[in-house]
């Protein structure tokens, strides 16, 4: 049923399960000439839905009679230690916008998850799109960080061989993920948590670096058949020395796809910054995180 409709010629409700054809078709109408044109086969559309713990009911279309013309695609988890509901693609059909659907589509939304206990809202979007960047701060959000996105063709990956004394680098049946939280510098995007990268149904690896006494001290999670690095860190105290570089060099010769893609990787991080770059990484695009309080 609608939830409102802000003009006659559009209707605005909650999606159910039967709606995902619809809601696929819709996505790649309205990513189909986006900053960065957005390709997703219908099996990666499902992944996505996965892996970014997208809950239909909390997911609001446009429509105009009974075509789906806009969207927000909404996430439910924990951020930050509140529970958070994270944009996982907002879209409108080219034909249709300019009608602030965006806009009206959150005015549908912001009530239900207010109402269901969620104290903020988050999304990223590409620092590029200014048009969706001031939309965004129209309905109330605020920049929190920027993110950066790297990409490098096998290859290309200069990843040295020379052995690093005492480490060996092996894969964890068990991975430790309080203990890899110890290691980050900064929190990773939603994309990116611990959590997303369990939810994800695609095969996926985590290698551990350990020392001579067996001690943890760096690892990487990925997977092996798109390249994707979801998280890559080394303990504070055994940085530059070879650590990274080492479990790299390793998920290259694990991974099918014919390159490796790093992707919001937090601007301040300038350690890892300049590891992806001295491994010939190549610069993709960059992306504002952005955050809406509730309460």
């Amino acid at each position: 049923m609608p939830v409102g409709a802000m003009e006659s010629t559009y209707t605005f409700s909650f999606l159910k399960e039967h709606d995902i054809p619809d809601l696929y078709d819709a996505f790649m109408g309205a990513f189909a000439d986006y900053v960065v044109p957005i390709k997703l086969s219908r099996k990666e559309f499902d992944v996505k839905i996965k892996r970014e713990g997208v809950q239909l009911s909390f997911c609001v279309g446009a429509y105009q009679g009974n075509r789906l013309v806009g969207f927000i695609m909404t996430g439910l988890g924990e951020w930050l230690g509140k529970p958070t509901a994270y944009n996982a693609g907002t879209g409108v059909l080219p034909e249709h916008r300019g009608q602030r659907l965006t806009e009206r589509m959150y005015e549908a939304l912001l009530p239900k998850l207010r109402e269901s206990g969620i104290e903020q809202c988050l999304l990223e979007v590409i620092r590029q799109n200014e048009a969706a960047l001031k939309v965004y701060q129209r309905i109330g959000f605020r920049t929190t960080r920027s993110l950066e996105c790297f990409r490098a063709p096998k290859q290309d990956l200069t990843c040295p061989d020379g052995e690093v004394d005492a480490v060996t680098v092996a894969g964890a049946p068990k991975p430790q993920w309080q203990t890899y939280a110890q290691f980050f510098d900064v929190q990773p995007s939603w994309q990116n948590t611990s959590q997303a990268f369990r939810l994800n149904p695609n095969e996926k690896l985590v290698l551990e670096a350990c020392d001579a006494d067996k001690q943890l001290i760096g690892y990487v999670a990925f997977f092996p058949k798109t390249g994707s690095v979801a998280q890559l860190a080394v303990q504070a105290g055994y940085r530059s020395q070879g650590i990274a570089t080492a479990l790299l060099r390793e998920v290259v010769k694990r991974t099918e796809a014919p390159a490796l893609l790093v992707v919001n990787v937090d601007a301040t991080c300038t350690r890892l910054l300049e590891f992806l770059r001295r491994r010939n990484f190549s610069y993709l695009l960059g992306q504002y995180e952005m955050l809406l309080p509730l309460v």
